[in-house]
């Protein structure tokens, strides 16, 4: 299909909208739809309609009154069961002038935030009468979408995949550029999990009777339910981590036809099974190994829902990062490109996302930004040795996940009392990059050990003494 180009000057996006809404569609019907240009004004009535931020984390109840409120801002009301007070109720029915039924003068519109899926399993849809074909887990979210009450007044949806001209490199690289205000512009972020399989009720379930504060006993059925659910693969993208934590306002949760708040999730699932110990008296390697990982993805889980675009930016970057190594992306450049709105902008505007570039060009420049910016070494600790040839050492290897408890240790280790480090890059005209650096030698290390784990035994080295070096 053909895309009209974005206008700059008006700072415009794309946005996606249900055709043929009076009608039901059955499971063969295509679904329909458009796509228009439209403009994100730089500024428009904040006092009116939405808080900053930090704000709309700590409100109980959104400030945005206008035909989208019942069934968006206090949508989170409704799913948790809350009542809403005698004042909200008031404000609920006053009246609006007319020009004032949304935030902007062509509607309002919420963000998707979802995994592709397999791309080449797909199924049709139809754009502005162009038949599209998309992965299958991406119509499933559009039918969803198709079905939510906002659609019906007219809420239209920012999505990547169908939004973003994806062969146009250019418009793609300015696009992600722009996530950051995309999603934090949005009235509201759309989660997809996925369909509904076969023990999400009984998660569902659960997660309900926690957060009204129902007591229940952990019941050893219930684990395999659980441990599904923290391990769909859409926790383990990366690009959730930006979706996620720019917009706190009323984020709706569908697994299948099941509908989840942000509170009901982070104070079910994954507290209660990291409490889970149904396997303690198991014998068996692979059900340790089974529960270790679910509790793993489970703090995960719990690091993802918590995280703000206000946390504190030192200990952000080395979180983020933490995070991002445990991510899954499809394209590795995303790892970097994913995070650029959460960090601190004295490191994301050192970075340009650019897919022309290599993967190895891009992790390099990301890092020496994060070394000019923080004047720190501490990533460079971090390194995970890539065997991509003409890796430099220097640089971590976010494709893989820390090796060892770093993020336990390194806060107390202070023993340069926070000296700026002095260091210096050497660009040599092949495109390498080294990093040369000085410091003291305090000792040297004539032997290593490791904490033995399931998979692991204490080991010594083989050379009793390292050797300096001075390589940069």
């Amino acid at each position: 299909m053909q895309y009209e180009p974005l206008d700059k000057t008006k700072n415009e996006i794309r946005v996606l909208e249900f055709l043929d809404l009076s009608s039901p569609v059955s499971t063969e019907d295509i679904i329909q739809c458009s796509i228009r240009n439209v403009s994100l004004p730089s500024s428009f009535d904040s006092q009116m309609y939405q808080e900053d931020q930090q704000d709309q984390q700590d409100r109980e109840f959104p400030t945005a009154w206008d035909k989208f409120t019942k069934s968006v801002d206090l949508r989170d009301s409704t799913l948790e069961q809350r009542t809403l007070d005698a004042a909200t109720h008031a404000r609920l029915h006053r009246s609006l002038p007319q020009c004032s039924d949304s935030r902007y003068n062509w509607g309002d519109f919420e963000a998707l935030s979802y995994t592709w899926g397999n791309t080449g399993d797909t199924k049709t849809i139809q754009i502005n009468d162009v038949r599209k074909d998309v992965p299958r887990n991406l119509e499933e979210a559009l039918r969803a979408l198709r079905g939510l009450e906002e659609t019906l007044s007219g809420m239209r949806y920012w999505i990547d995949a169908l939004c973003i001209d994806q062969d146009n490199i250019e418009e793609r690289n300015e696009q992600v550029k722009r996530m950051k205000e995309i999603y934090g512009r949005a009235r509201a972020v759309i989660v997809w999990l996925g369909r509904e399989e076969e023990m999400d009720s009984i998660t569902v379930q659960r997660m309900h009777s926690l957060l009204v504060g129902e007591t229940i006993k952990p019941v050893q059925s219930e684990w395999p339910a659980l441990a599904a659910f923290v391990q769909k693969p859409y926790w383990s993208r990366c690009w959730i981590m930006q979706e996620l934590a720019m917009n706190h306002n009323s984020t709706l949760f569908l697994c299948g036809e099941f509908k989840l708040t942000r509170r009901i999730i982070f104070n079910g699932v994954p507290w209660n099974l990291i409490r889970y110990r149904p396997l303690e008296d198991s014998d068996d390697r692979s059900d340790h190994k089974l529960q270790a990982g679910a509790q793993y993805m489970a703090l995960h889980m719990l690091n993802l829902l918590g995280l703000t675009s206000q946390t504190d930016i030192e200990f952000k970057c080395t979180s983020i990062l933490d995070l991002v190594r445990r991510a899954d992306a499809t394209d590795a450049r995303d790892k970097i490109y994913s995070i650029l709105g959460l960090l601190d902008p004295a490191i994301s505007t050192g970075v340009t996302p650019n897919y022309l570039l290599s993967v190895q060009q891009v992790y390099t420049n990301f890092m020496k930004s994060v070394i000019n910016a923080s004047k720190k070494l501490d990533h460079v600790v971090t390194r995970d040795i890539s065997a991509e040839q003409g890796w430099p050492s220097w640089v971590p290897d976010l494709r893989k996940p820390y090796q060892r408890h770093y993020l336990k240790h390194s806060p107390y280790h202070l023993a340069s009392r926070n000296i700026p480090a002095r260091f210096r890059f050497i660009e040599e005209q092949k495109g390498r990059t080294y990093l040369a650096c000085s410091g003291f030698q305090v000792d040297t290390v004539d032997g290593i050990a490791a904490e033995p784990t399931l998979d692991s035994h204490a080991t010594q080295p083989e050379v009793k003494h390292a050797q300096q070096s001075n390589a940069p």
